[in-house]
């Protein structure tokens, strides 16, 4: 059942704060939405603010950066570590400003794959992760005999929604026509107070582990942005609801 659409206005939520929104509402704007924030997660130190920096000092063979975040604790402890990095995004990628970014891919799974390929046995690799993030990536570094060390250079925690949230006001009442997530620790963050499936709107996921984190929250069709950018995201946006006319 499609969106009941607000007046002559379309709305897309996305599931980020105004500033994290920002680069996106343009891309969706020429396809005749109103994108709107709605920020469910925030970021919070990590338990052990020391850890990434001791690990960075015990020296490895690559660093493998999974979002701009861990880049951001990253790049403070860096230091002269000679070890490659290597980035996933674009935004990542970009977040690690001026240190040595020796790939960058689309998801985990594949850089993880393609720094395989790179480095001969024995290979120390070190990843700072969110607490509780995805295991995809360091699941096949291990099963290709790397020694991985990780990291939780950051936590991610669920804001306490209060229902008047705008976005989220839109969505429980039906009158979003796309709800684009970008992180499957947001997708599990909406979902503990408003139940995915029970949502009318079309699911846009910023890459592969999002989508399959919206999957195993009852979403079976879901749109998959191609590149997580903002092009990306209005491609797949656009893919489930094309412009007005």
């Amino acid at each position: 059942m499609p969106a009941r659409y607000a007046g002559d206005v379309a709305y897309a939520v996305l599931t980020r704060d105004a500033e994290g929104a920002a680069p996106y509402r343009a891309a969706l704007a020429r396809l005749g939405l109103d994108a709107i924030a709605l920020a469910v997660t925030r970021t919070e130190p990590p338990p052990d603010p020391d850890a990434l920096a001791r690990a960075v000092r015990a020296g490895h063979d690559a660093i493998l950066v999974a979002s701009a975040r861990g880049a951001a604790a990253l790049v403070p402890v860096l230091g002269d570590s000679t070890a490659e990095i290597w980035a996933v995004g674009p935004a990542t990628a970009a977040a690690l400003g001026g240190a040595r970014v020796a790939a960058e891919g689309s998801d985990g799974a594949t850089v993880a794959r393609a720094l395989l390929e790179e480095y001969e046995l024995p290979l120390r690799v070190l990843v700072p992760r969110a607490e509780g993030g995805r295991d995809e990536a360091i699941a096949i570094l291990r099963a290709g005999g790397a020694e991985v060390t990780e990291v939780v250079a950051y936590r991610t925690v669920a804001i306490a929604l209060t229902g008047r949230e705008p976005g989220l006001a839109l969505l429980t009442a039906g009158t979003a026509a796309v709800c684009v997530l970008f992180a499957p620790s947001q997708v599990a963050a909406l979902n503990a107070f408003a139940p995915l499936a029970s949502l009318v709107t079309r699911f846009v996921a910023i890459g592969a582990t999002t989508a399959a984190a919206l999957h195993e929250a009852g979403i079976a069709d879901v749109a998959i942005a191609a590149t997580p950018t903002a092009a990306g995201i209005a491609n797949a946006v656009a893919a489930v609801y094309p412009p007005r006319r």
